[in-house]
C-alpha cells in the first residue's frame, strides 16, 4: 500500500471513533428551550420555560420552577419534565419588573458563565414574565426573538443580545440596556420602550421615542420613525420622518473649564406623507422643515441626556469617552463628581432622500 492509502484509511478509522463520542440527542426525546423568564416569588427566585412538545404534540408547554439559586433551578425544572432540557437553543431571556428592580447580578453571573448558551436576545418586561410567555404558546417558537430582531433592524430599537450585555455589564464607564416588553390592551405582545440599569438594577424606563433618539447616538442602524411637532406657514402638524442612513460622534470635551458631551448626527431621512401646505420642492419650505427638523431632534437628545444624568445613569458611554482622556479615570469619581455637571450640546444635519404628499 502506498502512504496515502494508509492516510486515507486512518482519517477513515479516527472519523469512525470521533462520531461514536459525540453524544446523540433525537429531537422528540429533549426539551428545547426558546424563551426563558426569570423572576422574583417571594425571597425566591422563579424561573419559567417556554419549549414545543415534540413528544406529545405540536403545541408549545410552560413550564414553571422556584428555588434559592439560578444553578438549583434548573434542575427543578429537570424534575418536572420526563425529558433532559437543553439550554443551548435559548433565543430569548425575559427579566421580570420585581427581579429587575431587585437586581440580576446572581442571575446573569449564572447566565454568563455557561457556555451553552449563545445567541440570546436580553429583554425586561412591565410584569411578569408568564404574562408575555403564556401568550407565545400558539406562536411560532422563535416568535419572541423574531419581534426583537425587526424592532431592532427596521423599527427603532438598539442592538440588545448577549454580547452587548456582557460588555455593558462587566465594561465599566457604560450601563446596561434592555428592551421592555408588554401587552396591550387589545392582548397583543408589543416592544414598549426600554429599561437602563444602574449597575445590575432597573433604574429608568424610556419611552420609544426615547428609545429611538438613544438608538441614533449610540447604535450603527439608524432605521427608524421620528415624530415631531411642525409649526410652519402658520399650520400645525404632527410629522413622522423615518431615517434610513446616517452616522454619529460623540465626544467628551472640556469647555469653560467644565466637561461637555458634543453630540453630531447626520441622518438621511424618507417622508411617505406631507401635508399639502409644505412643498420641499420650495427652496423655502425646505429650508424650514430641515431646520425645524434638526432643531427638534437636537432638543430632544439633549433632554434625554439631561434625564440619563437626573438619573445617575449612562447608556451612552460618556464615562467611556471621559476616561480617554484621562488616564488616572475612576469610574466612581467620574458619576459622583463629573458627570452630574457634565453639559451637552447636540447638533443635527439632516438630508430629505424622499418625500410624498398626502392630506
Amino acid at each position: 500500500m502506498t502512504n496515502n492509502v494508509f492516510i486515507t484509511i486512518g482519517f477513515v478509522v479516527i472519523s469512525l471513533i470521533l462520531e461514536g463520542c459525540v453524544p446523540h440527542n433525537i429531537i422528540n426525546e429533549v426539551s428545547l428551550m426558546h424563551n426563558v423568564g426569570y423572576d422574583e416569588e417571594g425571597k425566591m427566585l422563579k424561573a419559567s420555560v417556554v419549549y414545543p412538545n415534540y413528544a406529545e404534540s405540536d403545541k408549545s408547554t410552560l413550564m414553571t420552577a422556584v428555588a434559592e439559586n439560578p444553578s438549583s433551578l434548573h434542575e427543578e425544572l429537570g424534575h418536572k419534565s420526563q425529558f433532559p432540557f437543553e439550554i443551548g437553543q435559548v433565543r430569548l431571556m425575559i427579566f421580570g419588573d420585581n427581579l429587575s428592580r431587585r437586581g440580576l447580578a446572581e442571575v446573569l453571573d449564572t447566565i454568563c458563565k455557561d457556555p451553552k448558551i449563545g445567541i440570546t436576545r436580553m429583554v425586561i418586561t412591565d410584569g411578569s414574565p408568564d404574562q408575555i410567555l403564556n401568550k407565545t404558546l400558539n406562536e411560532r417558537p422563535l416568535f419572541l426573538m423574531n419581534l426583537i430582531d425587526k424592532s431592532i433592524e427596521n423599527e427603532g430599537i438598539p442592538e440588545s443580545d448577549l454580547h452587548v450585555m456582557f460588555d455593558q455589564y462587566f465594561g465599566s464607564g457604560i450601563d446596561m440596556s434592555f428592551p421592555n416588553l408588554t401587552v396591550d390592551s387589545q392582548g397583543t405582545i408589543k416592544v414598549d420602550g426600554m429599561g437602563i440599569f444602574k449597575d445590575d438594577k432597573l433604574a429608568l424606563k424610556i419611552s420609544d421615542k426615547e428609545t429611538f433618539l438613544l438608538k441614533l447616538i449610540t447604535d450603527r442602524n439608524k432605521q427608524g420613525v421620528y415624530s415631531f411637532n411642525l409649526n410652519m406657514k402658520g399650520h400645525k402638524a404632527n410629522i413622522g420622518v423615518r431615517t434610513i442612513d446616517g452616522k454619529h460622534k460623540v465626544k467628551v470635551i472640556k469647555e469653560n473649564l467644565q466637561e461637555q458631551a458634543n453630540v453630531s448626527l447626520n441622518l438621511d431621512v424618507e417622508l411617505d406623507a406631507l401635508p399639502e401646505w409644505i412643498n420641499l420642492e420650495k427652496e423655502k419650505d425646505l429650508k424650514l422643515f430641515k431646520n425645524a427638523l434638526q432643531k427638534s431632534i437636537s432638543n430632544d437628545v439633549e433632554l434625554l441626556l439631561k434625564d440619563f444624568q437626573k438619573n445617575g445613569v449612562d447608556p451612552v458611554g460618556l464615562g467611556r469617552l471621559y476616561r480617554i482622556n484621562h488616564s488616572n479615570w475612576s469610574e466612581k469619581s467620574f458619576y459622583e463628581r463629573i458627570y452630574p455637571n457634565m453639559t451637552y450640546d447636540v447638533n443635527t444635519k439632516i438630508v430629505v432622500r424622499q418625500t410624498g404628499v398626502g392630506k
